[in-house]
């Protein structure tokens, strides 16, 4: 059972070492980001499959150098780059800061390529599914204590000003995450007062709607309307 407490660097040769601790610094970062793709959030299993195999690809250059002061050094330039990384995940926006949860979760998958990167496979595949247990687990736990979502749809009308205003409502509903499976941004064009697009979203958790007040701080929309319940 050696190979789950010993680093891998024990028991395989180069070349084949690099090759397996870089296979597996995929796999775990694929493991993370497939849930974060499923909640359809910007950072998904590409850029944080690309993060963790980074930080294994840095750490394993680390040991390659010999010199163990080079080890901590690069170690910290790793913490320090991924960090720029994880602020230009942070937006903030005219009602509050989304995508903290984005920058956290690049950091902590960073931190599970570096233990890759050092050989330990067996905590770096821990890691991964402790991490997807964390952003799930824990979201469901919020669900659960605030209460489950609970849908309503409302119609906007506006001005379609030659489908720019389209883009800016596009633009918004992005910054905050409203779920585009549920929209599908459907827009009727045909309506004699302008153009109408509705909207579903949860109206029971107050982060949930804030985008609605920048929706209603465009110009162009002239009419808000809520059209009721959608369901679960």
């Amino acid at each position: 059972m050696n190979w789950l407490t010993h680093a891998w660097r024990d028991f395989i040769a180069e070349p084949w070492l690099s090759i397996v601790l870089s296979l597996v610094a995929v796999v775990c970062g694929a493991i993370v980001g497939a849930e974060r793709e499923k909640r359809e959030k910007p950072i998904g299993t590409r850029t944080l499959t690309l993060v963790a195999l980074g930080s294994a690809i840095f750490t394993m250059l680390s040991f390659a150098i010999g010199a163990e002061n080079d080890h901590a050094r690069i170690a910290a330039q790793i913490v320090t780059g991924v960090g720029f990384l994880g602020a230009g995940a942070i937006i903030r926006g005219k009602f509050g800061i989304t995508g903290l949860t984005s920058a956290a979760t690049i950091w902590a998958v960073s931190a599970m390529g570096m233990v890759v990167g050092a050989g330990y496979v067996a905590a770096g595949l821990g890691l991964s599914v402790l991490i997807l247990a964390v952003l799930t687990v824990i979201s469901a736990g919020e669900q659960r204590f605030l209460g489950r979502c609970e849908y309503v749809t409302v119609t906007l009308l506006f001005e379609p000003n030659g489908g720019k205003t389209i883009v800016k409502i596009e633009e918004i509903l992005d910054e905050y995450n409203v779920p585009w499976t549920r929209n599908k941004l459907a827009v009727e064009t045909s309506a004699p007062d302008g153009s109408r697009l509705s909207i579903t979203y949860c109206d029971r958790h107050k982060h949930h709607r804030e985008f609605l007040a920048e929706l209603a701080a465009l110009e162009e929309i002239t009419e808000i309307k809520s059209t009721g319940s959608a369901g679960p």
